[in-house]
């Protein structure tokens, strides 16, 4: 009887870990459709910028890494930023999230940062998925 429960109960978290999973993909891919066609406009004006992106890496690990991981990975309910629907996501669309946050998913917007502050954040996750989709 033991066995079956345990074989239950580890069926049971696995299918939850999934179904969380995915609908955290889900709310990631709809938070960037969200954004306004301006958004999706904007052009990020560190592309391509070494400094920038170590700079955003630093800036990433002071106020992102606690929810998003160390490695952009996502932690709890945090999504996963190495992810199909950031690489799609435009330049805009990172930086207008970062900018206004969605509180009703427990992300809170960082508009208190500097513009510049939050364009090296957007170069640093754009680095690492490029580096991720290769």
């Amino acid at each position: 009887m033991n066995r079956r429960l345990r074989s239950l109960t580890r069926t049971t978290a696995f299918v939850m870990a999934a179904a969380l999973f995915c609908i955290t993909l889900e709310v990631a891919a709809q938070t960037f459709r969200s954004a306004p066609a301006s958004a999706a406009e904007m052009k990020n004006p560190y592309a391509g910028d070494a400094q920038a992106t170590a700079g955003g890496k630093k800036l990433y690990a002071q106020n992102c890494a606690q929810c998003h991981g160390n490695n952009l990975q996502g932690m709890g309910p945090a999504p996963s930023l190495i992810s199909s629907s950031t690489r799609n996501a435009k330049p805009g669309e990172i930086f207008w999230f970062i900018t206004n946050g969605n509180l009703t998913n427990g992300m809170p917007g960082w508009s208190q940062l500097p513009k510049q502050q939050r364009w090296q954040i957007v170069s640093f996750i754009e680095s690492k998925n490029a580096a991720a989709g290769q």
